[in-house]
């Protein structure tokens, strides 16, 4: 009978795995301006531009909170076709998702189920997204995979859970709360991209 290994399993050395950078042959100043705009569009949230800019130019908002994420997502899944798993099926669903959520965003008076439907389809994808890279990788984009799964279940189930405890969806703590996790989940792309 044959000996069977973890070797058979892992098609990569261990020190393989481990990827604490990443090449998306974009330029420098495209990743740090989708980072900047990552971090506008999380303290946006917190503040009443936000819902004048939701009221007034909801083009703009849209662009605010697509532009940066899409990009940092684009540029990963570019960062990572070299890799043993790329994921690339992964990163397709979740930038369409989002650039359906821009559309979403511009016309939420008219089409307020789009906006519903997105917000339950973006866990189901984050979600195996996340744990493929924990589970396949080491170093940051394991980090990387680590704040995926904590953003989206922050963002998608800690209103929930305000709202069951009574504390109401205008809490500063909870406002707190999800812009610095926003701000994490931001910088976790920048330092592995940059």
């Amino acid at each position: 009978m044959q000996k069977i290994t973890d070797d058979i399993f892992d098609y990569t050395r261990d020190e393989n795995r481990s990827i604490n950078h990443m090449t998306s042959g974009l330029p420098q100043w495209v990743i740090t301006a989708a980072f900047i705009i990552m971090v506008v569009a999380a303290v946006f949230t917190i503040t009443p531009i936000d819902r004048w800019l939701k009221d007034y130019a909801s083009i703009v908002i849209a662009i605010i909170n697509t532009v940066g994420m899409v990009t940092m997502y684009y540029a990963t899944m570019r960062g990572m076709k070299s890799l043993y798993h790329p994921l690339k099926a992964w990163w397709f669903v979740i930038i369409a998702l989002n650039i359906v959520s821009f559309f979403a965003i511009l016309f939420e008076s008219a089409l307020p189920e789009v906006s519903f439907i997105i917000a339950c389809a973006l866990p189901l994808c984050y979600l195996p997204l996340g744990a493929l890279m924990i589970i396949w990788y080491r170093g940051r984009l394991q980090q990387l995979g680590i704040w995926m799964i904590i953003r989206i279940l922050v963002v998608f189930l800690l209103p929930i859970a305000w709202y069951m405890l009574g504390i109401g969806l205008d809490d500063i703590i909870m406002d707190a709360i999800i812009v610095i996790i926003e701000l994490i989940y931001a910088w976790q792309f920048y330092r592995i991209l940059r």
